[in-house]
């Protein structure tokens, strides 16, 4: 795979700075919502990436924890539905919206895991997030609350540290920021994400689903295996066009030129930031230029 060059690496670090803006906002105007999803599985809403929460008598359970300014407020949301100690907090993978109250939480007692990618990734990024202080390489089992849930790796994808939480006995999948219902998939280069992977990350999402699975996405709503479906024809329509314009001698820019994604614009292109047409070509491209 050739590496990106110089000019893609610019666009790129353009399209996430613009995607920080999105961020750039009174914290005390966000609303923090608890949406229940299976069983004792519910999602937090709030700002940035999608908090899965599971309860019971053992304990909370956390998948991501958004940024720290927000973390009293996502303490009382869960305290709504339990008192119970919060236990344990996986991180997906290290972006900050989803690692933000990491030290936070661990200073209440919560232990933190994640990818050992997660970990490595935050410490190279130079980030001033606490990176998750257990890791694993391939997967990691919790029992707790009467269910296992099955954490593991999947194909480096968003970025090179992602990971999939299945809560097998309610049946339900967080997916993290490899799948997401709001937008284009958004693919961090700069940190090990890739488009090939992420098919073969989506493609493995659909193959862990059965027709009753509940999806909870890095961000956007409650899915289903059919739903990540359709985006995994998407990708691997993209895959083909990208791959035929770069053997018509296309460069980055007329790819992302020649509409070839016009069809799925309207639902999925963010046009600016994150989520982009733009910005899926780009990694697509850089994928397949040989």
């Amino acid at each position: 795979m050739k590496k990106p060059q110089p000019r893609l690496l610019v666009g790129l670090l353009s399209a996430m700075l613009a995607g920080l803006s999105v961020y750039a906002q009174d914290f005390d105007a966000v609303d923090i919502k608890v949406h229940p999803v299976a069983g004792q599985v519910y999602y937090i809403e709030g700002l940035g990436g999608n908090i899965g929460l599971f309860i019971g008598d053992d304990g909370v359970f956390l998948i991501d924890d958004q940024f720290a300014v927000l973390t009293d407020r996502i303490v009382d949301a869960i305290r709504s539905l339990s008192d119970k100690p919060i236990r344990f907090l996986v991180n997906t993978h290290m972006h900050p919206d989803h690692t933000g109250g990491n030290e936070n939480f661990g200073k209440i007692g919560t232990l933190v895991f994640g990818h050992d990618n997660v970990r490595r990734q935050m410490q190279i990024s130079g980030y001033k997030q606490e990176p998750p202080l257990v890791t694993y390489s391939e997967d990691v089992s919790f029992h707790i609350n009467g269910e296992t849930v099955h954490v593991f790796k999947t194909p480096d994808a968003h970025t090179n540290g992602d990971s999939y939480i299945h809560f097998m006995e309610s049946d339900v999948i967080h997916a993290g920021d490899v799948y997401r219902t709001t937008t284009y998939p958004y693919i961090d280069t700069n940190s090990g994400g890739s488009f090939l992977g992420t098919i073969d990350a989506t493609r493995l999402l659909v193959q862990s689903c059965n027709a009753n699975t509940k999806v909870i996405p890095g961000h956007g709503s409650v899915s289903n295996a059919e739903e990540v479906q359709v985006v995994l024809e998407i990708m691997l329509v993209v895959r083909d066009r990208v791959r035929a314009a770069i053997k018509d001698g296309k460069s980055l820019e007329e790819a992302q030129a020649a509409g070839l994604t016009k069809e799925y614009d309207a639902r999925w292109d963010t046009k600016t930031g994150r989520g982009t047409s733009a910005a899926l070509i780009a990694a697509a491209y850089a994928d397949l230029a040989d």
